[in-house]
């Protein structure tokens, strides 16, 4: 964080009109007649005297973010590297990922970005990245099932539909152990809607 300098003195000369004093700029080492010393689209009075961020340096945070475009564009904080929190820096967020740097969860899936970057290798702007039916984070955290293989357990039906439509167990393929893969008791006589599959 840039230490604090105080406002423009009564009378002191602002040759730039950024907020700051000539004298000031001169002790911080800004250039007293460019408003925008580090061309990052922050005054260099806002940067010392709103957002206590290094008027020398166009990205404080060093996160891939200038200062100005976290501010004005996105609203992180141009002081922390990871604004939301999610394991992400915002740069990467912003340029990578195509993730929101100000939500840890950009698709709502129930998985932070930075999880579904770093671990399940889910899309973070995707609450469904296999388009099974299930959210990701309810694949990872209450079925168990592979959030990116539609059918985790290979008997032809789809995660979402084994769960929520035929209550048959999504992680293996012959539900109730009777020798019949579940597709072929659903199409015979989708004894699962009518709770027969337990």
């Amino acid at each position: 964080m840039y230490k604090r300098q105080s406002d423009v003195t009564p009378g002191a000369t602002d040759t730039d009109g950024d907020g700051l004093s000539d004298e000031e700029e001169a002790a911080l080492g800004t250039d007293p007649s460019v408003a925008d010393t580090d061309g990052d689209g922050l005054g260099d009075g806002a940067e010392v005297n709103t957002w206590n961020t290094d008027p020398l340096d166009k990205d404080t945070d060093d996160d891939g973010l200038n200062d100005g475009e976290e501010v004005l564009d996105w609203g992180s904080d141009p002081n922390d590297p990871d604004t939301d929190k999610d394991g992400l820096e915002d740069g990467p967020e912003v340029f990578d990922h195509g993730t929101d740097p100000t939500d840890a969860d950009t698709d709502d899936d129930g998985l932070e970005d930075g999880q579904e970057v770093n671990e399940t290798l889910t899309d973070p702007t995707d609450d469904d990245s296999d388009d099974d039916g299930l959210l990701d984070g309810r694949e990872v955290n209450e079925t168990n099932t592979d959030p990116l293989d539609p059918d985790s357990d290979n008997d032809t039906l789809l995660d979402g539909d084994e769960v929520d439509n035929y209550g048959s167990d999504p992680n293996k393929a012959d539900t109730d152990d009777g020798g019949v893969f579940d597709l072929s008791l659903i199409h015979i006589s989708e004894p699962t809607r009518l709770g027969m599959i337990s």
